[in-house]
């Protein structure tokens, strides 16, 4: 799938834009504060239906417009073009069109068109809390899988009502353990039944991406360390076949908290408590890590993102590089940009670029002015 024009109404720094891009190759050069990230955004949001920037639609809104639309035109592997949009209006919220029909939830769009991201923001996912790793995990595997996204929602909604009721009754030291007994029985079943689905799926994931991700790192690195790459939590001792994690040993770790879920009034095991652990040499990555060492890893990550995602739905993403030569260094970046050169539609942006040889598949753009110019 590749996006053959993108068109923006009152999103972020845009008025209103027009804008074809080349199928293959895109590099979107200017200043800073222009809106090249911006570009990237919009294509972004319209795989996930968010920005990469922020949860909040209405900060995607052009300063004093009340509403924004992106819409992109694509062209799938059998040559079948699609439409989809995306309209956001304070009163009305956000709606959301595949080939001008209305998509009756957000969800039904993920995976459609997968993308890639590599942004300033990403290097949360080495060095940030255990909470970036799992979106990392969430994200990926939603767009891998409709089923997996269905039970993420459906887990987080149980894990809501659980924790409220455990706050409700546990919470601030209190203890009425016959009250909520039966209810907080039923929660338990639920969460343990999608609960254990996350879990098979994120072990089995990270189980069947350990060599790629060695042989990713030590390409991008051109070194020989050894990078670990493992999923921890309470469930390890079954992790070794990811089938063996049911609901009932779900139940019985659940039971094995239950004290220190009363005490503290919240849920303390399940996917929503769990960390990818990242070592180099058996050396935590994200304490000791180098910076050079995190970006070589991230970009290992982004390319095992690319690799899963075109083997899982048997069609490449749109892959977008936003800042990438601030954010890597030289080497880095050609090395980053010659394994992506094919794998997948290409959108880079920085503030500039050694001039790329022309070619019809390619298409340099430069922002100048709050206006995109096409160079070649």
């Amino acid at each position: 799938m590749i996006i053959r024009k993108l068109k923006l109404l009152n999103f972020r720094n845009y008025a209103q834009l027009e804008l074809m891009v080349a199928p293959a190759q895109n590099f979107i050069c200017g200043s800073n504060a222009r809106g090249k990230s911006n570009l990237l955004e919009a294509i972004y949001c319209l795989s996930l239906t968010r920005g990469f920037r922020t949860t909040a639609d209405q900060d995607l809104l052009k300063f004093g417009a009340d509403s924004f639309e992106v819409s992109g035109e694509y062209v799938d592997e059998r040559g079948a073009g699609h439409t989809v949009t995306i309209y956001f209006q304070h009163e009305l919220g956000k709606q959301i069109s595949l080939d001008r029909k209305r998509l009756q939830s957000h969800a039904a769009l993920v995976g459609k068109i997968p993308v890639v991201l590599f942004s300033p923001e990403s290097h949360r996912i080495t060095a940030g809390p255990p909470a970036e790793r799992r979106k990392f995990l969430d994200v990926l595997l939603s767009q891998g899988s409709s089923a997996y996204l269905a039970d993420l929602q459906e887990y987080n909604r149980i894990l809501r009502q659980r924790n409220a009721l455990l706050a409700q009754f546990y919470g601030n030291g209190s203890n009425f353990p016959d009250r909520p007994a039966g209810t907080l029985a039923a929660w338990d079943e639920s969460l343990a039944l999608y609960g254990c689905k996350i879990l098979q799926a994120r072990y089995r994931f990270v189980q069947d991406s350990v060599e790629f991700l060695q042989q990713a790192y030590e390409y991008i690195s051109a070194s020989s360390h050894f990078l670990q790459f493992a999923y921890r939590s309470p469930f390890d001792a079954l992790a070794r076949e990811p089938e063996t994690i049911t609901p009932q040993s779900f139940m019985e770790r659940l039971g094995e908290y239950r004290a220190r879920e009363k005490q503290r009034g919240q849920t303390l095991v399940g996917p929503h408590r769990d960390d990818l652990e990242l070592t180099i040499d058996d050396v935590d990555l994200r304490r000791f890590g180098s910076r050079g060492e995190h970006k070589s890893v991230l970009m290992a990550l982004k390319m095992l993102e690319a690799e899963y995602l075109k083997k899982k739905l048997d069609t490449a993403p749109i892959i977008l590089l936003d800042d990438l030569i601030s954010e890597l260094d030289e080497t880095r970046s050609r090395q980053c940009l010659e394994h992506f050169t094919g794998r997948g539609q290409l959108f880079v942006s920085a503030v500039s670029l050694k001039d790329e040889p022309p070619s019809p598949d390619t298409a340099k753009f430069q922002i100048e002015a709050g206006n995109v110019v096409m160079k070649h």
